[in-house]
């Protein structure tokens, strides 16, 4: 079963999952709320138990992309290609600070000072932009060792 196992792909997996959560999460969020009011359950708004339905939605539609198109974009690449390393550990570094936005709304919900609330709020918004920008390299170097070497001719 082990063997199996394909960690490139669960990297590959694991940072689109946190990657499209920082722009859309909010939008999962309210569209989960929204089906719980229909079907009359008490939901407060932002609360836990919609992050955590929004994020199970998420997972969702990420599965159904993965499933229709064979795997995420950029593939996996190739593990002799030039960047494909480097590429897989910006993935993981930029999923680290991603899921530091990934869990502001149950660390943010446990804080009493507004003060604190809005500096936090602050510092993770920073870290949402290092991190799209670390993803946005690292798939790019992934996709980059997966292509053909091309030697250009000296004149």
């Amino acid at each position: 079963m082990w063997a199996k196992i394909n960690l490139a792909k669960i990297n590959l997996f694991v940072a689109w999952f946190l990657m499209v959560q920082i722009p859309f999460l909010h939008l999962f969020i309210v569209v989960a709320e929204w089906l719980l009011g229909i079907l009359g359950m008490p939901a407060p708004l932002y609360g836990q138990f919609g992050w955590l339905l929004g994020s199970l939605m998420l997972v969702s539609v990420l599965l159904i992309l993965r499933n229709a198109m064979g795997e995420l974009p950029p593939g996996v690449g190739k593990r002799e290609g030039r960047g494909y390393q480097v590429g897989h550990r910006m993935l993981f570094a930029s999923s680290l600070l991603a899921f530091g936005v990934y869990i502001l709304p149950v660390v943010v919900g446990s804080m009493h000072s507004e003060d604190l609330q809005v500096s936090v709020s602050l510092f993770v918004t920073d870290f949402m932009y290092l991190a799209l920008a670390v993803f946005g390299v690292g798939i790019s170097l992934i996709y980059q060792s997966a292509q053909p070497a091309v030697s250009i001719p000296k004149s």
